[in-house]
């Protein structure tokens, strides 16, 4: 009999393989879309006369922490915070010891329990305990939002405190606290009877004191007093019964005006111009020369709208660095070096190229009266191929105007080839900084326009000019327009700022009004838009932050509760009722 080789050599390597394989679980299967849930606790959720330093909840699943410390909140605090750890599907807290005697401890995790797979929290998780034989079983609940735009604050510590102190925030731990949802809303649980003080506060070194100017605060009115969660259970022996339910508490977070003016940052923005960026507004800004002496204007400042940044123009300095100190009013506020000139790299230059360089100085010394200015103003407008026929046409400088003359600015109606004078006016409207110019024209519906401004108009502070400018345009109809006729209803205590805000939240148009009254938008683009109304408590024209130290809140906002949508060719009516 003859042996086939082939045969037994094909069985070898099949073995070999079977045996080499590793058997895997296939890929694929349900995803996984339910949280963890909590199986047994030991010892029991809600335990009195707590003795244990260690507490193990048992959870269905395999779990993960995600972002323990950014959601861990224990309250009242411990001495020290509590260890927590995972082992397999067990969560396991390590007590600290000297925990207050007979009081109600939460500890809150937030979503910071997540199962092994697919990463689902389980959503606002806490374990509770007492030190003493009750267990604390009162609640208070509110909202905290953004004091300008009445925005929801995430990730914000609420406090209570059982001090009547008012600087208690300054020196103090709370003694309950918790942290705000992604909608702005709190609740604070297991609480013992009595009164609080309420405040808020964006921690930002988590220390659970106000002691640093950028965080942002916010304080109730009044002393809140917590109650049980059975008065919002409807009343079943006697259904006609109204029951007056415990009004959400109202918290308005702001970010106090700084005590001293700081300089945040400085940049060089050359040629020639300096950038400074404060923590508040400026008073009395100066900039005094340490390293030279100057007989004439050396500096011009450009203010931004809230005073806090300063662009500083620097003239007829011939340093390639300066050294100078900044003050606000009586306050050294820094000193600083100043690069006005960055140095050139030296470049070798041949005997016969100095020497021709050398006449060239000549010859332009000889001929500087008649040299003319080179540089040139840089400037935008607003002016687009089609322009509205209802706008003024504006002009922004990049360095402030020394002079201007309005004789040298001039708008035509275009007919065919022909240019017909066009009765125009033009004035600078900004009469702080003296960088815009305006040019209002009464513009007729879809014609043909054209600006000529003549050269040398405009001089700015380096005396820099223009050349002669043209821009065309052909203005737009009225049918390209939308219209909003709002009517503002209020109890007029107080007068009120209403603004006009378009979908990326810019200010389009704002009024101030004293009493009820209807306000007419004409030329409003298709597109939707918002109203917010301040109310403006101390007649200054603006919306103005609190006062945490003297217990003045900041102003109020309102918005339209809905968003306002204007087409083209349509009018729209609103009646807005504010109740303060």
């Amino acid at each position: 009999m003859k042996f086939n080789f082939n045969i037994l050599y094909g069985l070898i390597i099949t073995l070999i393989l079977a045996s080499c394989a590793t058997v895997v679980r296939p890929d694929g299967g349900p995803k996984d879309i339910t949280p963890p849930v909590p199986k047994a606790y030991h010892p029991e959720n809600g335990s009195m006369n707590m003795q244990s330093k260690k507490v193990v909840i048992k959870f269905d699943e395999y779990i993960l922490l995600k972002k323990l410390t950014q959601q861990l909140v224990v309250s009242p605090p411990m001495p020290k915070k509590p260890e927590i750890s995972i082992s397999g599907k067990n969560l396991v807290i390590e007590l600290p010891d000297s925990l207050r005697e007979n009081t109600t401890y939460t500890i809150f995790f937030g979503d910071a329990i997540v199962n092994f797979k697919e990463n689902l929290p389980v959503h606002n998780f806490e374990y509770h305990f007492s030190t003493g034989n009750v267990l604390d079983s009162l609640m208070l609940k509110g909202f905290a939002i953004k004091s300008f735009n009445n925005t929801a604050y995430e990730e914000l510590f609420v406090m209570l405190y059982k001090s009547m102190d008012d600087s208690v925030l300054y020196k103090e731990k709370p003694y309950y606290l918790t942290k705000t949802e992604k909608n702005g809303d709190f609740y604070l649980d297991n609480l013992a009877p009595g009164k609080y003080q309420i405040f808020a506060l964006k921690d930002a070194n988590r220390n659970y004191i106000y002691d640093q100017d950028d965080e942002e605060v916010a304080f109730g009115d009044s002393l809140v007093i917590p109650y049980h969660h059975s008065v919002f259970e409807p009343d079943t022996a006697n259904s006609k019964k109204k029951i007056d339910k415990p009004k959400d508490i109202p918290l308005y977070v702001f970010h106090p005006n700084a005590k001293e003016t700081k300089l945040l940052n400085n940049k060089d923005l050359p040629p020639l111009k300096e950038l400074f960026v404060f923590n508040r507004g400026v008073g009395d800004f100066k900039i005094m020369p340490l390293d030279f002496i100057s007989d004439t204007i050396w500096h011009y400042e450009v203010y931004g709208q809230k005073r806090d940044s300063i662009t500083t123009f620097f003239m007829g300095l011939k340093q390639d660095t300066i050294n100078i100190a900044l003050w606000d009013g009586g306050q050294a506020l820094d000193t600083l070096e100043i690069v006005l000139q960055k140095k050139k790299k030296k470049k070798f230059i041949s005997k016969r190229e100095l020497k021709k360089l050398e006449k060239e100085k000549e010859k332009n010394k000889l001929n500087k009266s008649k040299t003319k200015i080179e540089k040139k103003i840089s400037y935008k407008d607003n002016i687009r191929s089609s322009f509205p026929f209802f706008s003024e046409i504006e002009m922004r400088f990049k360095v402030p105007l020394n002079e201007y003359d309005a004789s040298r600015i001039h708008i035509y109606r275009v007919v065919d080839t022909l240019l017909f004078p066009f009765k125009s006016e033009s004035w600078i409207s900004d009469t702080i900084n003296f960088m815009r110019i305006r040019v209002r024209a009464r513009f007729d519906e879809r014609e043909h326009y054209r600006m000529i401004v003549q050269n040398d108009c405009f001089f700015d502070i380096y005396h820099s000019t223009n050349d002669s400018i043209v821009r065309n345009f052909t203005t737009t109809e009225m049918r390209e327009y939308g219209s909003l006729a709002l009517e503002v209803k209020y109890d007029e205590k107080h007068p009120l700022i209403i603004q006009l805000l378009n979908a990326k939240n810019a200010v389009i148009r704002e009024d101030f009004i004293s009493k009820s009254k209807k306000i007419n938008y004409p030329y409003l683009k298709e597109g939707k838009y918002k109203i917010k109304a301040i109310v403006d408590l101390n007649d200054n024209g603006k919306w103005d932050t609190g006062d945490f130290v003297n217990r003045i809140q900041p102003e109020k906002v309102y918005f339209v509760t809905k968003t306002l949508n204007i087409r083209a060719n349509w009018d729209t009516e609103h009646i807005w009722t504010i109740k303060d």
